[in-house]
């Protein structure tokens, strides 16, 4: 399974074998990014952030490590934020979760998040 396809089914709720490896880190980093950059305007209000990582635990529960997911929003605004501390597991568990949480979040249809995963 693709990095893509993986997060597509993340995100709509489809189960799906175990995640592609190491090489799919960038992949999910950067449809983070995306998500984050289409749910957040750069001078998003801490508060905006945080709803949205609640939403994620509400969704995903204890899987998403809370502290490092706002560190990485943050981040993906412009903030400057020690990120580089992240621990590789925690860093790609924010970005898929995270990920399905904001397309959740912005009501992507199906067309519409097949052409966000198409642009990585």
């Amino acid at each position: 399974m693709t990095a893509a396809a993986f997060l597509r089914a993340t995100a709509t709720n489809t189960p799906a074998p175990e995640p592609p490896g190491e090489d799919a880190d960038e992949t999910f980093a950067a449809a983070f990014r995306a998500a984050v950059k289409l749910r957040f305007r750069a001078d998003a209000p801490l508060a905006a952030i945080t709803g949205s990582v609640r939403a994620a635990t509400r969704r995903h529960g204890e899987l998403v490590p809370v502290r490092e997911a706002e560190m990485l929003i943050r981040s993906a605004l412009g903030e400057q934020v020690p990120v580089a501390e992240i621990a590789r597991t925690a860093s790609v568990t924010a970005h898929v979760l995270l990920f399905a949480t904001l397309v959740e979040e912005l009501a992507l249809t199906d067309d519409e998040l097949d052409e966000l995963l198409a642009e990585l």
